[in-house]
């Protein structure tokens, strides 16, 4: 008895097999797809001798891609009576489970003590895939279009299909594409269809698939249009400005302008500001091409862009100062010099002619400019020589000498008696009109030399006879120099002599020599 006794607990159930609740499924075997809600039957059966209240049912098993219920059954359950229920799991379609058999487990918990029991859940093979189109809504003709094409699989399983694109331009096939690919779980098919400077018109872009009998589509339109855009080229203010504005007037940016001079082999791309402008310095005279793109019409323009010339000479106390574009002279220019006493100003009179006073700027290196809004402004040096004023030195030896007046005057012969104060008087008038003819003489038809010595500096002056110009005028002086300049002609010196050369001197013209002595 004895050992009987202790023999009886070795065949005695566990805690679970002692539970009065027994749980049991009324389905061995369910099925579903990613995405589903399976429903599990089940019952519970008390076989206590006592109610039972407050029992918890729950589903156990692979911890990912599934989601499982719990109930609590509040009861309560008599003895020897049953309850029925349903419980459920969803498989999910976001990592889709692969198709297959799973084992679960239902489980009634009541206390300390609780019942499970065991159901197999099938997953099948579950296709769904997802189709997108990135393509943006509206382009501007004359620029490219790119669209990219996506086909990911959303299936548990590998899924082999049939996929294809159309491109529609205002209902007109434009391309069609058809072919046959396979996808893993989560695998994606891209296409980027590139469209080069596409007409314009109205686009519509169509995604297709069909994978395991499960079809789906998807479409995108975009627009391709032209602005009716205008613009306006100019030179001002030492650049080229371009403004390029719609049927409203307002500016249009993001325009290309390739700006190339000619004959330098470079160019510069400008783009438009939002307002609608463009700017481009210059500094070298020339012809400018531009190439604007005006939403895909292209179109070329032609810019001149000059650059003032200046023609500079000294006139006692004024300094002249003519202003030329490359053909003519150009009026109404403002020219400024600058000297050693300050600066002063002038504008170009019809012929394009400044005059001004050198008392104001003073003499010696002066720098001459010019400005305009329409043309390149333009600077030069000149230097000034203060005028002379005292006795001219002797005249200069010119390689084509000028003719003199050769003056002879008689001795006037004794005046008999009787003879009358008359014939002195006639003789006072032919003397005095051969002084006056030999000063007109040098006055009209000779040229005139003044030199003048001021501190260590040298001056000459020549001027040309008012009737007629000067011609291959030559001045040599043995002097010691280190410096000579000359607002006119060729200046040289050689073993110690200063020899100035002109070819030509207008009526009336003059030319100064300046000679720094050492």
């Amino acid at each position: 008895m004895i050992i009987i006794l202790l023999l009886i607990p070795l065949f005695l159930p566990g805690a679970a097999a002692q539970s009065p609740i027994v749980i049991k499924a009324l389905a061995d075997k369910v099925s579903g797809n990613p995405g589903d809600v399976v429903k599990i039957p089940f019952q519970l059966v008390n076989l206590g001798n006592t109610n039972v209240s407050n029992i918890t049912v729950y589903v156990t098993g692979p911890s990912v891609g599934f989601l499982y219920e719990t109930k609590v059954i509040p009861g309560p359950i008599k003895p020897n009576e049953s309850v029925t229920g349903i419980i459920t799991v969803q498989i999910s379609n976001l990592n889709p489970v692969s198709p297959g058999d799973y084992t679960l487990k239902l489980v009634a918990q009541s206390n300390t003590s609780y019942s499970e029991t065991e159901v197999t859940l099938h997953v099948g093979t579950y296709v769904n895939f997802d189709l997108s189109i990135d393509v943006g809504k509206r382009y501007i003709y004359g620029n490219n279009v790119t669209a990219l094409l996506k086909i990911t699989s959303r299936s548990n399983g590998v899924v082999i299909g049939r996929i294809g694109y159309t491109l529609y331009l205002n209902d007109t096939v434009l391309q069609s594409v058809e072919t046959v690919i396979f996808l893993r779980p989560g695998e994606s098919w891209y296409k980027t269809l590139n469209l080069r400077k596409p007409a314009v018109g109205h686009y519509t872009l169509r995604l297709w698939a069909n994978f395991g009998g499960h079809s789906k589509s998807t479409t995108a339109d975009f627009l391709v249009y032209q602005r009716r855009l205008n613009y306006l080229a100019y030179f001002e203010n030492g650049a080229i400005h371009v403004v390029v504005t719609d049927k409203n007037g307002n500016g249009v940016g993001g325009i290309t302008v390739k700006v190339a001079r000619a004959g330098s082999g470079k160019s510069s791309i400008l783009v438009t500001a939002p307002d609608g402008t463009a700017t481009y310095p210059v500094e070298t005279a020339g012809l400018y091409q531009l190439t604007i793109n005006l939403d895909g019409k292209v179109v070329v323009d032609v810019i001149t862009v000059r650059q003032l010339a200046l023609d500079v000479s000294q006139n006692g106390k004024e300094l002249w100062v003519r202003v030329r574009g490359p053909e003519k002279p150009v009026p109404n220019i403002t020219v400024t010099v600058s000297g050693p006493l300050g600066k002063n100003y002038a504008v170009t009179n019809s012929s394009g002619e400044a005059v001004i006073d050198l008392t104001s700027v003073g003499y010696g290196s002066l720098l001459i400019s010019a400005e305009s809004t329409q043309y390149l402004s333009t600077h030069t040096t000149f230097n000034a020589i203060p005028p002379v004023t005292s006795t001219p030195s002797p005249t200069p030896t010119s390689s084509t000498p000028q003719p003199k007046p050769n003056i002879t005057l008689s001795p006037a012969s004794p005046r008999k008696s009787g003879q009358s104060g008359v014939g002195h008087l006639g003789l006072l008038l032919i003397i005095s009109a051969v002084i006056l003819a030999g000063t007109s003489y040098v006055a009209f038809f000779m040229p005139t030399v003044h030199e003048e010595e001021l501190d260590r500096h040298y001056f000459v002056k020549v001027r040309s006879p008012h009737l007629r110009g000067l011609k291959n005028f030559r001045y040599e002086r043995g002097i010691s120099a280190v410096e000579a300049k000359a607002t006119k002609g060729k200046v040289s010196i050689n073993d110690g002599r200063v020899v100035w050369e002109i070819k030509n001197l207008e009526p009336g013209e003059e030319a100064y020599l300046q000679i720094r002595l050492g």
